[in-house]
């Protein structure tokens, strides 16, 4: 069987940053394409690693967030999620999101996969976790977040997805996961 994964066998030639905002850094650069001989440009957005929570109460209800997406001018329905902050545990950064926007905390969190949302040209990580046993605590949102909690079912879920009311992608994969492996 063929293997899929393999190592990139592009040499980086130059690498420029051209941007560094607060969440993000843009970076440009050359490679040398050793199978074809010949140079490649490329521009990446480095995001790092992020943390989805899928959180279910004991009314086997998902905490959800409202919250404005300016890129696509909406305002939708997604997990909460949020950045892991450097040296931080996936798991608690995982934690500390889940209290931050919605105001509880998961006593019993497990790593469900991760998957890679825009690899064409961001290196963002998305970190799927399973959050249960949950304690209600206060919230603590950054300044610029506007975030509405919404608690579903999972069968209201299940409807949503089936009429693409659910646009997030690693919302859509973690429930998708969920209702595949998770859910029986």
């Amino acid at each position: 069987m063929e293997k899929y994964f393999k190592e990139l066998d592009y040499k980086l030639l130059n690498k420029k940053m051209v941007y560094k905002g607060r969440r993000i850094t843009v970076e440009e650069l050359t490679y040398y394409n050793l199978r074809d001989n010949k140079k490649v440009h490329r521009e990446h957005v480095l995001a790092g690693d992020a943390a989805i929570i899928l959180a279910i109460n004991e009314n086997n209800e998902v905490l959800m967030v409202q919250e404005p997406r300016t890129p696509i001018g909406k305002i939708i329905l997604s997990l909460p999620a949020g950045m892991i902050e450097p040296g931080e545990k996936s798991e608690d950064g995982a934690i500390r999101e889940l209290e931050e926007e919605t105001g509880y905390r998961a006593k019993n969190i497990k790593l469900l996969r991760y998957e890679y949302p825009s690899i064409g040209y961001s290196n963002e990580r998305s970190l799927i976790f399973l959050a249960r046993d949950l304690e209600k605590t206060h919230r603590n949102l950054d300044d610029t977040e506007d975030i509405k909690v919404v608690k579903i079912k999972l069968d209201e879920l299940k409807k949503m997805l089936d009429t693409n009311e659910i646009l997030d992608a690693s919302t859509t994969i973690a429930l998708l996961h969920y209702f595949m492996y998770e859910d029986k």
